[in-house]
C-alpha cells in the first residue's frame, strides 16, 4: 500500500511540475530531462509512470481546465433558461480558452484530442474535480464527449426539448458555433494577452449574432 501511495504522489508531482512549466513555456520546448531534473527523479522513472512525455503534457494541460470545469458545473446548477445557459456556457469557455488558446485548441481539436478522454479520466482519479451537484450525470457525459460538436449538440438538445429551437437549428448551431470558436482560437493563438482578450469579445459577439436566427438576448 505504501509503494502504491508513493507512486500516486509521484504522478501528482510530475503532473503539477508539467503544469507549472506550461504556464511559462510552450509544450514543444519541454524535455524529459528538464522535467526529471525539476522533480528530482530520473527520466526512466518518468516513463515508469507515464507512457510518453506527450501524454504527461496532456495531463498537465488538463490542469488549465479545472477552474473552467468547476464554474461550468455551478452554471449548470443555475436556473437559467436553456438558451441563456448555452450562451453563458460558451462565454465561460471563451474566457478561459482565450487565456491559453494553444492548449485548449490542441486538447479539443488538435493533436491531443484523441487522448483527451483517457487523460481526463486519469486526471480525475488523481485530482477530483467538483462538477454539477444537480445534474452530475449530464455534466460528466458532456465532459467525456471528445467531439466538441457532439458536445454542443447535447447542450442544445435541452433547448430543443423546451421548444426553444428546432432540432435542425440545433444541428446548424452545433456546427457553426464550434467552427466560429475553433477559427477564432486558431487566429489568436500567437497573439499577446490584450489581443486575445479582444479576440474573446469578438468571438462572443459572433456567436450571439449567429444565434439571432432563433434567440435574441435581453439586455442586462
Amino acid at each position: 500500500m505504501a509503494v502504491y501511495e508513493k507512486g500516486i504522489e509521484t504522478k501528482r508531482r510530475l503532473i503539477m511540475s508539467m503544469y507549472n512549466k506550461l504556464k511559462v513555456q510552450d509544450a514543444s520546448k519541454i524535455t524529459v530531462r528538464e522535467l526529471a531534473k525539476d522533480t528530482g527523479c530520473s527520466p526512466a522513472a518518468l516513463y515508469r509512470h507515464f507512457e510518453s512525455l506527450e501524454y504527461l503534457i496532456i495531463l498537465g494541460s488538463i490542469r488549465f481546465f479545472t477552474e473552467y470545469m468547476t464554474e461550468y458545473g455551478r452554471l449548470m446548477d443555475s436556473e437559467e433558461n436553456r438558451m441563456e445557459f448555452y450562451i453563458k456556457g460558451w462565454e465561460l469557455f471563451n474566457r478561459y480558452a482565450f487565456e491559453r488558446p494553444d492548449l485548449y485548441y490542441r486538447l479539443l481539436w488538435g493533436s491531443y484530442n484523441d487522448r483527451f478522454s483517457d487523460a481526463l479520466e486519469e486526471y480525475f482519479g488523481l485530482f477530483p474535480v467538483l462538477g454539477s451537484e444537480r445534474h452530475p450525470a449530464h455534466f460528466y457525459i458532456l465532459l467525456f464527449t471528445e467531439n466538441i460538436q457532439e458536445r454542443d449538440l447535447l447542450m442544445l438538445k435541452r433547448a430543443v426539448n423546451h421548444n426553444m429551437l428546432s432540432y435542425d437549428d440545433a444541428v446548424y448551431f452545433s456546427i457553426t458555433n464550434t467552427l466560429i470558436v475553433k477559427g477564432m482560437l486558431e487566429m489568436y493563438m500567437e497573439r499577446d494577452a490584450d489581443e486575445r482578450r479582444r479576440g474573446e469579445q469578438e468571438c462572443n459577439r459572433l456567436l450571439l449574432k449567429n444565434l439571432e436566427k432563433v434567440y435574441t438576448r435581453n439586455p442586462t
